[in-house]
C-alpha cells in the first residue's frame, strides 16, 4: 500500500471538491497515476504523451542541480475509487482511506488497484520527465479526492485555458532591473533548451544543445566554442522555424515542438552524410542559408499535406517527430554526397529564384537517380546548379 501525508484543501466556502497537497517521488507517482482518458468530442482531454516534451524536462534537470520545477502536478481519483474507514481495509481493494493526524495534516492510503482510476489532469509531461531523471525527484501533487468525470473535464479545461507564458514585457523589465544576471541566466536557459526573449533564443538552443544537429555550427557571435565552426546563418534556422510554425499552428504555443520538428529533419539529413560540426565545412552547399531554408520548407510542405486536418486530427509531434525524419529521408535519400560537397557554380542563391533552383536541382537529381544509366556521382554534373551560368537574378 502507498501512503502520503499532506494538507487537505477546500479552496472556497461551499465547495464540494477538495484536494490533498503533498510531495512524492516522481518515480513512485507514475506507478499509480496515468494520463486522463476523458474524451471531449473527437480527441482526448490531454494530448498523447510526446517523448520530445518529457525529454526536455529530463534534460532541464540534468543541465544543473539547481534547476527545479515547483509547480504541482494535478491528479484526481475518480468516483469509482471507494472510501473505506481504515487503512487496513484498503488491502486488495480499489479504495482509499483518510486519517486525520492533527495540526491540519491528513494521511491518505491506497493500493495499486487505483491504477486506471487515478488520472493526471495537468502535468503529465512534467511528471514523466521528472521520473526519468537519475535519482529521486520530489514533485508537489494536488490530488483531488472522489472527483466525478464532469469535474475532471472542467478542471482540465480550466487549468489549461488559464495557463499563460510570462509576458515579454515582464522579461524585459527583469533584464532592466537585474542586468548582472543576464549572462549566467542565459547560460542556464540554453543548457536546459528553454527559449525566452533576450535570454535564450531558439538559435541559442540550436547552437548550444549537444543533441542539436546544428551544435557548434551557427555563424554568430554567441558561438564561442573553441572547436566550433561558423557556418550556418542564424536566419536560415529562424526562417525554417517560421515555416514550421506557419504550417502547424499548434507549435506556436510551445517553441520546443517547432524545434523538435527541425531537429528531426536535420538530424536525418546530416545523419545520411555523417555531418558534424567537425566536418560540416566539407559540405558547403548543404550549409548555405538558401539550402537549409529550402530543404526545411520542402519537408514541411509535405508534412503539411500528410497532417491535413481534413484527413487527420493527429498533431505533427504526435509521433515524436519521426514522420518529419522519414520525410527528410525520402527527400534527400540517395542523393550522392558530391551534390553537397562539390561547390555549385551558380551563386547568389539566397533569393526566391535561387531557392527555386535549389528545389529544381534536388528534384532533378532524384529523377536522374530513378532513371539510372550512369553512376550517381557522374549524374550530379548534369544538374543546372553546376552549370557555368553565373549568378542568379531574382
Amino acid at each position: 500500500m502507498t501512503s502520503y501525508t499532506g494538507f487537505m484543501v477546500r479552496q472556497r466556502d461551499g465547495a464540494t471538491a477538495e484536494f490533498l497537497v503533498f510531495v512524492a517521488p516522481a518515480k513512485e507517482v507514475v506507478t499509480w497515476a496515468e494520463a486522463d482518458n476523458i474524451r471531449l468530442g473527437p480527441g482526448n482531454v490531454q494530448r498523447e504523451l510526446v517523448e520530445s516534451r518529457w525529454r526536455q524536462i529530463k534534460k532541464f534537470f540534468a543541465a544543473n542541480p539547481n534547476n527545479v520545477i515547483p509547480t504541482s502536478v494535478t491528479i484526481a481519483l475518480d468516483d469509482t475509487v471507494e472510501r473505506v474507514a481504515q487503512a487496513a481495509d484498503v488491502d486488495g481493494r480499489k479504495a482509499y482511506a483518510l486519517e486525520e493526524l492533527g495540526d491540519g495534516l491528513t494521511r491518505i492510503t491506497f493500493g495499486p488497484e487505483v491504477r486506471g482510476s487515478a488520472f493526471i489532469i495537468d502535468g503529465q509531461h512534467r511528471l514523466k520527465g521528472m521520473s526519468e531523471v537519475d535519482g529521486d525527484v520530489l514533485v508537489p501533487i494536488c490530488l483531488f479526492i472522489d472527483l466525478p468525470t464532469i469535474e475532471r473535464a472542467f478542471q482540465f479545461v480550466t487549468i489549461n485555458n488559464k495557463s499563460h507564458k510570462v509576458p515579454t514585457s515582464n522579461l524585459k523589465s527583469l533584464i532592466a532591473n537585474f542586468e548582472a544576471i543576464e549572462s549566467p541566466l542565459k547560460a542556464r536557459l540554453t543548457q536546459a533548451s528553454i527559449t525566452a526573449p533576450q535570454f535564450a533564443s531558439a538559435v541559442d538552443v540550436l547552437n548550444e544543445d549537444p543533441e542539436s544537429p546544428f551544435h557548434k555550427m551557427v555563424d554568430w557571435v554567441n558561438n564561442r566554442h573553441a572547436d566550433g565552426v561558423h557556418l550556418v546563418p542564424p536566419t536560415a534556422l529562424e526562417n525554417s522555424l517560421r515555416a514550421i510554425v506557419r504550417a502547424f499552428p499548434e507549435t506556436r504555443d510551445d517553441e520546443g515542438d517547432a524545434l523538435a520538428v527541425l531537429y528531426a529533419i536535420w538530424k536525418q539529413v546530416f545523419g545520411l552524410y555523417g555531418v558534424t560540426f567537425a566536418n560540416a565545412g566539407e559540405f558547403p552547399n548543404l550549409m548555405l542559408k538558401a539550402t537549409i531554408q529550402k530543404v526545411s520548407e520542402m519537408v514541411v510542405d509535405k508534412l503539411r499535406s500528410d497532417f491535413d486536418p481534413a484527413f487527420t486530427t493527429d498533431p505533427v509531434m504526435g509521433d515524436n517527430g519521426s514522420q518529419a525524419a522519414r520525410t527528410a529521408q525520402a527527400l534527400v535519400g540517395g542523393i550522392p554526397s558530391e551534390f553537397w560537397t562539390q561547390p555549385w557554380t551558380l551563386k547568389s542563391l539566397d533569393t526566391s529564384a535561387g531557392r527555386a533552383l535549389i528545389e529544381e536541382g534536388i528534384r532533378e537529381m532524384k529523377r536522374l537517380l530513378r532513371e539510372g544509366g550512369e553512376p550517381p556521382a557522374d549524374a550530379v554534373r548534369r544538374v543546372r546548379l553546376f552549370s557555368p551560368a553565373g549568378n542568379v537574378d531574382d
